[in-house]
């Protein structure tokens, strides 16, 4: 009876904190939906990104929601617009800018504005709005945080680990000695 009572207070505590993390992650704020208000349901409809190849990086714009077959113009900056015609799918596929990899076009300026105006497919003006994103310069932060969670975690195992053994040897630590 003397075992279970000792346990008591670690098991109210250990029921807490759960109920605690259950309550917590329930009341949570969620993250804002990409066609929530100020977006006007097009934030995922434009893609601008860099790739990187073996000599060079481009900036390739990815467009999707346009009327099959139809004239789309590309507005980059202040420079000409460019006509391109949407593919059977309604979708655009566009390289703007190519640059080795030591320089970037003039066009390719991080924040540079970049309009595509079409139709739909229930013919009605479709316009959609984006920017050049910074090119990417090596490793960052969000790139170490997995491997530092990990290092972490490790390292609290190996703790807990080594408490556990030598809580195990202490108890039996002389037990070759008492034998007959």
């Amino acid at each position: 009876m003397t075992g279970s009572r000792a346990h008591l207070p670690y098991l109210r505590r250990t029921g807490a904190m759960l109920a605690a993390v259950v309550i917590g992650a329930g009341v949570a704020p969620l993250p804002a939906g990409a066609d929530g208000p100020g977006y006007g349901g097009t934030a995922d409809a434009l893609t601008v990104m860099w790739q990187s190849g073996v000599q060079d990086r481009t900036l390739s714009m990815y467009a999707v929601g346009f009327r099959s077959g139809s004239a789309v113009r590309v507005l980059v900056g202040s420079e000409n617009e460019k006509v391109v015609t949407a593919d059977s799918y309604g979708s655009v596929d566009l390289v703007l800018a190519s640059a080795a990899t030591t320089a970037a076009p003039s066009n390719a300026v991080t924040g540079t504005s970049v309009l595509v105006t079409g139709r739909s497919p229930a013919g009605v003006t479709r316009t959609l709005v984006g920017a050049v994103p910074p090119q990417v310069t090596g490793t960052g932060v969000t790139e170490l945080v997995p491997w530092t969670v990990a290092l972490a975690g490790s390292l609290l195992a190996g703790l807990w680990l080594r408490r556990k053994t030598r809580l195990e040897m202490g108890r039996h630590r002389h037990f070759a000695r008492h034998r007959a």
